[in-house]
């Protein structure tokens, strides 16, 4: 628990403390995941608790502290499982509790998510997609 103590991490500099640096300066942030067996990679689930330290504190009776309070965000999460399934399965909708969880504690307000299902069949980006995808980007620049 140095890392959170100090608020500094005590690994040599790597992407981890480069992506952190970048969400500590940004305003906005979109995330998109796919879905792995209900949930995002565990590549991205692994960068964020390398960044823990810097998303949020906590307190002297260790209730967490946002440290991001005010900053938006969108998510967005893809999946093989068609709709409506991707829903009542926890696919891509588990990716999004996920990920609204993480950036909730950290202060983050999701002002949207997208949910793309059934790729395996229906990889292309429609006309629906695109539409989504720019009434979030209104959204996260308000």
């Amino acid at each position: 628990m140095k890392c959170r103590s100090t608020h500094n991490c005590v690994l040599p500099e790597d992407d981890a403390q480069r992506v952190l640096k970048m969400i500590q300066w940004c305003d906005a942030l979109v995330v998109g995941a796919p879905c792995y067996w209900g949930n995002m990679p565990g590549h991205l689930k692994l960068l964020f608790d390398r960044m823990v330290y810097g998303m949020m504190g906590e307190n002297k009776l260790a209730i967490p502290v946002p440290m991001h309070k005010g900053k938006r965000c969108v998510l967005v999460s893809s999946c093989s499982t068609m709709w409506p399934f991707n829903i009542l399965a926890n696919q891509s909708r588990g990716v999004i509790k996920a990920l609204k969880e993480i950036l909730g504690w950290s202060g983050f307000k999701t002002v949207a998510t997208i949910e793309k299902a059934g790729t395996f069949r229906h990889a292309e980006f429609t006309d629906k997609d695109r539409k989504k995808a720019e009434k979030a980007a209104k959204k996260l620049l308000k």
